[in-house]
């Protein structure tokens, strides 16, 4: 009985260091895998923060953009005004020098009779 009972705690232990081989191998597997998780979620981390960054850059570049349009914008109405105001003065020198040209003629026919 004795030897059956030094088999069986022989059995137990052998047994017990398998497991415990087996649960360390396990354990070592499932950190391994924890640290690759670790990594590549710091990786897209670090990936998402260049995204975000470039993101707000180039948004702040479209808000310049915009500005700088605006601006042309504005000028090119002011000077779509200016060239309206001198159209229209030139029209009116020209409508005053055709009339004067009239006159001229009629007091050239007045004075000057043929």
């Amino acid at each position: 009985m004795r030897i059956v009972l030094i088999g069986f705690v022989i059995v137990l232990l052998v047994l017990s260091c398998g497991l415990a081989i087996r649960y360390s191998q396990d354990a070592g597997y499932a950190e391994e895998k924890l640290n690759s998780e670790r990594y590549k979620r710091l990786v897209f981390e670090e990936d998402l923060q260049k995204t975000k960054q470039k993101v707000s850059s180039l948004t702040d570049e479209v808000k310049r953009a915009q500005d700088k349009v605006a601006q042309m914008e504005d000028v090119l109405n002011k000077t779509r005004a200016v060239n309206e105001d001198l159209k229209m003065r030139l029209d009116k020198a020209a409508a005053i020098k055709k009339n004067l040209d009239k006159r001229i003629e009629e007091l050239q026919s007045l004075v000057l009779p043929m």
